[in-house]
């Protein structure tokens, strides 16, 4: 990913960087967040839909309640 492509995020609320010393850091979680917004934009989905995606809470139907029982 190129610094432009990583600034355009920046700018659109995607990562937030924090600038010190003159350079611009980002949080592991963010960089984890856009590689997952990254896959789902390279299957085809646009960038709200790839955020919604990632942001969304898993499905509660999904996850068993009863584990080991």
């Amino acid at each position: 990913m190129s610094g432009e492509q990583l600034s355009e995020f920046e700018q659109r609320g995607v990562v937030t960087g924090t600038v010190k010393a003159g350079r611009v850091f980002y949080t592991s979680r963010d960089m984890y967040r856009l590689r997952g917004i990254l896959v789902f934009l390279s299957r085809g989905l646009s960038l709200e839909e790839a955020q919604r995606r990632i942001d969304q809470p898993p499905d509660a139907g999904n996850v068993p309640t009863n584990r080991g029982q």
